[in-house]
């Protein structure tokens, strides 16, 4: 009897477990593929990519703003293209033609998933420069 009361609190503190990691209250915090935050010579916060970017954002938020600038153009000149991914759904392709300026793209993130507090947001960049691999400039994104 004993150890079937004791197999039955493990399964309960695993249950537990597993649903606070399922989505840990550290979630927004993590992201994958950007830089550390830098601050350009007008004050602006920025943090670079590489190719490919991850973060997370609030899962109740409808629109979503993201500053991109690339610096650094495509051979001859060509613009830059994000490729922007919410919970691995296509949401927007930004194009970026203008090296010297931000652009700031709103974009409505659709429903809210059930059941989950967070949002993951993948970024692709077509293009990054050696040899640091940078991509993009991301400045803060804005939730709503």
């Amino acid at each position: 009897m004993r150890r079937r009361a004791w197999i039955a609190a493990a399964a309960v503190a695993l249950g537990g477990a597993l649903a606070y990691l399922r989505e840990p209250p550290w979630t927004e915090a993590v992201t994958s593929g950007l830089r550390p935050w830098e601050e350009d010579p007008p004050g602006t916060l920025f943090r670079w990519t590489f190719g490919r970017a991850t973060f997370f954002g609030p899962a109740d938020a409808a629109p979503m703003t993201l500053p991109l600038r690339a610096v650094f153009p495509g051979p001859a000149g060509t613009p830059v293209t994000v490729d922007v991914r919410v919970d691995d759904r296509w949401l927007a392709t930004i194009t970026l033609p203008d090296p010297a300026s931000w652009v700031e793209s709103t974009m409505p993130l659709g429903r809210r998933p059930a059941g989950r507090r967070y949002r993951r947001i993948d970024l692709r960049v077509s293009r990054v420069v050696p040899p640091f691999m940078l991509g993009v400039m991301t400045g803060r994104v804005v939730f709503r």
